[in-house]
């Protein structure tokens, strides 16, 4: 179920209806609305949803966390190549880089990173 992200579109209802006309009737509006804000002098201080509907928001907020993890796991990597790669376009690598390779020359390669 897709909710809303704005508290004025979704459904209200004053905290003194949830004491008077108690936890089924709220939870009613819940399964009908998907979310019901409860409201205390029109102001807003709490937004009901089912469980099922809770759980489904903690793991989609949890699925984003791990994707913004990996996007920040990603760029770091790059940044490493990026900064590598320049260094092999330096000095006298660079220029054997840029001439064909024959067969009877022979590279001394340096330390690894």
């Amino acid at each position: 179920m897709d909710l809303t992200l704005h508290l004025r579109d979704l459904e209200r209802t004053p905290a003194s209806d949830v004491k008077a006309k108690g936890w089924p009737e709220l939870m009613r509006k819940v399964q009908r609305s998907g979310a019901v804000v409860v409201t205390n002098h029109n102001h807003p201080q709490a937004v009901v949803v089912s469980a099922e509907e809770y759980e489904r928001l903690v793991e989609q907020a949890n699925n984003a966390n791990h994707g913004e993890q990996r996007a920040a796991s990603l760029r770091q990597l790059q940044a490493e190549f990026d900064a590598h790669l320049s260094s092999l376009k330096q000095g006298a690598l660079a220029k054997a880089l840029d001439r064909p390779a024959r067969r009877s020359t022979r590279f001394t390669l340096g330390k690894s990173l």
